[in-house]
Order: structure tokens, then sequence, then C-alpha cells
């Protein structure tokens, strides 16, 4: 497929290796006691539905029906490469065949094809997290990170057909006590707080143009975002950061929710969506950045 996003991110496989996986939430559980349900809805405490989705090389455990609403999408990665969760709803009847003969084209995707998110990567091992509200309908989630032949992992069949019902149950009443918000502009990272170490929930919303992602990577000492950038290039020497998460490609208007542990340091944040302009990734227009992350005081 012509459509790469550019996820060189991939290649900080190894920084993550080993990483133990979060269990997802199972109403009931005793004590509060989180236990993994792959391929189920379940209900979290606070009546936010939660999905778990089981990502290997190349495939997807989920539902095939999901209800509408906010709804937690917990992203194991099970695999030996790199893996997200891009959810894209497809309206007008339109179907996972039409929506890969438009990628064929290249960007940007026709305006049927509406971007919701997801949680963007985590390493092997790894786990990511994003709330995001459901529109009833038909979505693709697919995830389009290359191996390292180029090939994207959409290719070898990574794609799924998810069909969001009307939900008996209403829960856009539910109210997210975030950390802080993260917009998204044409083309930079803004914060309505600075991020501290802990349990962070961040409200990313895009306020652009354009659709755009984060890749959030925790820095090696003394490393910087340009230091990431240019080891994609040759991919040699020990990786200068680790992904733990962000949100694939968002549309305009759209909102993810994510949920990140954050330990003090320097940490990266990098769009690699292609410009619908010049077909660039957004990096090269400026849309990476760092940001410390201080101790608690």
């Amino acid at each position: 497929m012509k459509y790469t996003l550019a996820f060189a991110a991939m290649t900080l496989v190894h920084a993550t290796a080993g990483a133990q996986p979060a269990p997802a939430y199972h109403a009931g559980a005793a004590h509060g006691a989180p236990v993994v349900l792959a391929n189920k809805v379940t209900i979290r405490p606070d009546g936010i539905r939660a999905v778990t989705v089981i990502a290997s090389d190349y495939a997807f455990v989920a539902p095939d029906t999901i209800p509408a609403g906010m709804t937690e999408i917990r992203l194991q990665n099970r695999g030996t490469e790199m893996h997200h969760v891009w959810l894209i709803r497809m309206d007008a009847g339109k179907t996972l065949s039409a929506l890969f003969a438009s990628m064929k084209a290249g960007p940007p995707l026709p305006a049927w094809a509406r971007q919701v998110g997801g949680p963007n990567t985590p390493g092997p091992g790894g786990e990511s997290v994003a709330t995001l509200r459901l529109l009833a309908g038909r979505y693709a989630m697919i995830c389009v990170i290359p191996s390292p032949d180029g090939k994207e992992h959409v290719m070898n069949g990574m794609a799924k057909e998810i069909i969001v019902t009307p939900a008996s149950s209403n829960t856009s009443n539910v109210n997210i006590r975030v950390s802080s918000t993260m917009t998204l502009l044409d083309y930079a990272f803004q914060f309505s707080q600075p991020l501290a170490a802990g349990r962070q929930t961040i409200r990313v919303k895009n306020a652009a143009e354009q659709s755009h992602e984060v890749v959030l990577a925790r820095l090696q000492p003394g490393k910087t975002p340009a230091d990431v950038l240019a080891w994609m290039e040759k991919m040699e020497g020990p990786p200068p950061a680790a992904p733990i998460g962000g949100t694939t490609p968002i549309a305009r208007g759209e909102e993810n929710i994510i949920t990140v542990d954050l330990t003090p340091g320097d940490y990266a944040l990098i769009c690699f969506m292609p410009d619908a302009k010049d077909g660039k990734p957004h990096f090269m227009h400026g849309m990476v950045t760092q940001i410390t992350v201080a101790g608690k005081s």
C-alpha cells in the first residue's frame, strides 16, 4: 500500500522488550481486581465500556461488535514487532475493501473514512490505552506500522472490521478527570498543564485542519528527539528512546483520552502522519518536541 504513515518508531522495539502487560478491567472482579477477558466488552467501575485488544504478528483479537459510547481500548502487544490500533469509521455504507482501495491512492483519506484514533504503539510485551467515543457504524481496525522489510502490517492481513451498535445504556455523561489536555495543531503539541510523574490521564484533541497522531517515547538519558530521528536513518546502535503509547491518527474535532505511567525524565512527542499537501511526515514540518517530566516534590 502506498499509504504509509512512516511509523519508524517500530525501530525502537528492543527498548521495550520484556515489558509486562497490565490486565483489563472486569465488572464484578473481587475487590476491584481486574481480570483479562480478551474478545469481550466489559464494564469499568465508572460505567465506561472496556475492550482488550490482543495484537500479534499479524492479527487482532477483538470483539466483532461493540456498543456505542465511551469505550476504553486497551492494546496488549503479544507480537515480536510494534503494533497499534487505528480505528477508522467507514460511513456511507463503505467496507474494508473500499477503504483499502482508497488507501492505494495515498493520503488524504476520503471524507467517508473518519479517523477516530486508538492506542498507539507500545513495544512487544507492552500495553497502551486510549478511551474514545464510538458512534454507531462500521469501523476498520488496522495496523499500518511497517515490518523491517517495509511492508505494512495491514498488507499481511492485520485488519478487522468491527460493528459499533446503538447502545442500550448511555455513557455520555461519564466524567473522566484528566491531568492535562494536549491539543494537536498544524504542526505542534500544546499542553494545558505540564505533565507530572506518575499515572497521567491526558485528553488529546485535534484542533488542526489536518489529521494528526502522537507517538510518546521515553528518551534515554542525554538523548533528544533529534537523536531519535537521526537514529532511524541507519538504525545502528541502541535505540535512543522507548515508545510507551499515544494515539493513532485522529481527524479534526476528534478526541482520545490516553493513560500513561510516567517516570521523571525527558520524553519525545512525534507525529509521523504524512502531510496532505506534500506527503512529508509531519515531524519534518516541525511537529516534534521534547518535554521534561519532573519528579514528585
